[in-house]
């Protein structure tokens, strides 16, 4: 078994490989095929143990209120760092998909739940930046308290990243493993598209350095925020947006830590979409850009959008 056979569990640390994904019983419920008790047992012991004591201490260093006024500098260099450790993933929309007709993408709504600081979840919003495809993010951080229980009824299990796409058979029961996720987006969505080896291969290697490097941020719940608290839902924000970019990884990590539903509208470099984002914040505009349909509001700017964000929802006075 490899690092890419892993996957983060509710405490982030490592749990044994999944199925690819829930199937339908008879009486219309979702089931999952386990595994024999005991087969993953010896997989990557050394490796569980590393992250056993990794994921608390980065929370550790990553405290502190979330919400309070950070070093500019140290962030935009920190996650600048972060970019050039994923580097090429994620940036650039491969040219088969710029070239994908109208016809060939999903009619309705792919909805991802993840996590920011997990580097499964990593690859895979950096496959779908290369895919320019545009998805629903139902942030699962740990101490979640919406959408992780939204994963565990569907899947039975709390291990991330989690995908469902209604407008497949394989995938509208959803379905676990962040290399499965991967290939089925390509192989759907890719329209002939060579599969980048490399976004899997590596993450061994870089995955981690974005982790790392932004100290667990985008990890937990901040335990001011104020979302779900009432009765009625919110409407999902939408993020103009593409992975690599250093300045969208600060709007992901808070969209993240205040457990908001938001819309990821990538444009990558290359990406047709990108006159998307033209009409709706101007000429010269550029990610990240967020738009919050629950106050009206368009922010640009990715220390402004950070301070919108939990002056909104993070139970700032």
């Amino acid at each position: 078994a490899t690092m890419a056979a892993l996957a983060l569990n509710t405490t982030g640390l490592v749990a044994a490989r999944l199925p690819r994904k829930a199937s339908r019983g008879t009486t219309g419920h979702r089931s999952l095929v386990t595994r024999a008790a005991g087969a993953d047992d010896d997989e990557k012991p050394t490796a569980r143990s590393v992250l056993s004591f990794l994921c608390p201490l980065l929370k550790v260093f990553g405290g502190g209120d979330a919400a309070a006024p950070r070093n500019r500098t140290l962030e935009v260099a920190t996650s600048g760092f972060a970019s050039i450790a994923r580097l090429p993933f994620g940036s650039k929309v491969d040219e088969a998909c710029i070239a994908r007709p109208a016809g060939a993408v999903p009619k309705e709504p792919i909805i991802l739940y993840e996590f920011e600081a997990c580097p499964f979840c990593r690859r895979v919003r950096e496959a779908l930046s290369q895919l320019d495809l545009t998805v629903e993010v139902r942030p699962c951080p740990k101490d979640a308290v919406k959408h992780r229980t939204e994963v565990e009824a569907m899947g039975g299990k709390l291990t991330f990243p989690f995908l469902v796409d209604p407008n497949t058979e394989a995938g509208e029961g959803g379905m676990y493993e962040s290399e499965d996720i991967c290939r089925y987006l390509y192989a759907t969505y890719g329209n002939g598209a060579e599969f980048p080896e490399g976004i899997i291969s590596t993450t061994v290697l870089t995955g981690w350095m974005p982790t790392l490097l932004r100290a667990g941020r985008g990890m937990t719940r901040y335990a001011n925020a104020t979302t779900h608290a009432g009765a009625a839902d919110l409407k999902p924000l939408t993020l103009y947006n593409y992975e690599g970019n250093q300045f969208a990884r600060l709007a992901r990590e808070t969209l993240c830590e205040l457990e908001l539903p938001y819309t990821l509208f990538n444009c990558g470099k290359g990406s047709p979409k990108r006159a998307t984002l033209t009409e709706v914040a101007g000429e010269g505009a550029s990610v990240p850009y967020l738009v919050d349909p629950n106050t009206g509001q368009n922010v640009s700017e990715s220390e402004e959008i950070v301070a919108y964000l939990f002056k909104t929802y993070g139970g700032a006075a």
